[in-house]
């Protein structure tokens, strides 16, 4: 018994999923294209679907595997070198340069407490607004490090190995991502 219903796939999932792709990829036509294959992919296979999941979840895991090899796509095209992608430009400003204090700090740098009530925030629209925006700012590199680490959820091991940088280079680059990420929400959203 086939539990699916293609003919509504477009109207109960489709801005659901565009969203998903959006929050993941940035680029409207890119994700509009894969929200499409993920409907032709999912008629396809039909037959495999066994109704163990819901249908949301199960097209949603069709598309996640899309952006996953358009991640894939993204990598191989570049050569990543470690050193050159770092821009330290971007980092430098937050800390003391001065023998005494170096590595510190700057006093203005510092990251401000965020109230408990901020919290409560974080699961609104307005902070997914913010944190997309900040993350737009980000170098393709550190970008498509934090896609694969925080929202498509995958090993450090395999990130590493998939963008051919060692594993102390991917932890600097991910707290630098960090302090980047909240210093531009607490411009954009907190204050």
């Amino acid at each position: 018994m086939n539990l699916l219903q293609p003919a509504k796939w477009v109207e109960l999932y489709g801005d659901y999923l565009l969203k998903f792709a959006l929050f993941r990829l940035n680029d409207v036509a890119l994700c509009e294209d894969l929200v499409q294959e993920t409907f032709l992919a999912a008629l396809k296979a039909s037959e495999n679907f066994k109704g163990e999941s819901s249908e949301k979840t199960w097209l949603t895991s069709i598309l996640k595997n899309k952006i996953i090899d358009e991640y894939r796509k993204k990598s191989r095209s570049k050569i990543v070198d470690d050193e050159t992608q770092q821009e330290e430009t971007d980092f430098t400003d937050f800390f003391e340069k001065n023998d005494n204090d170096f590595g510190h700090w700057q006093t203005e740098q510092k990251p401000i407490a965020w109230e408990k009530s901020i919290l409560d925030k974080m699961v609104t629209q307005e902070y997914y607004q913010v944190l997309k925006k900040c993350m737009r700012k980000l170098p393709e590199l550190q970008f498509n490090l934090i896609q694969e680490k925080f929202f498509i959820e995958n090993d450090p091991k395999n990130i590493c190995k998939k963008y051919n940088i060692s594993q102390s280079n991917y932890w600097v680059m991910i707290h630098r991502v960090h302090m980047v990420l909240r210093k531009c929400i607490e411009i954009n959203w907190v204050k």
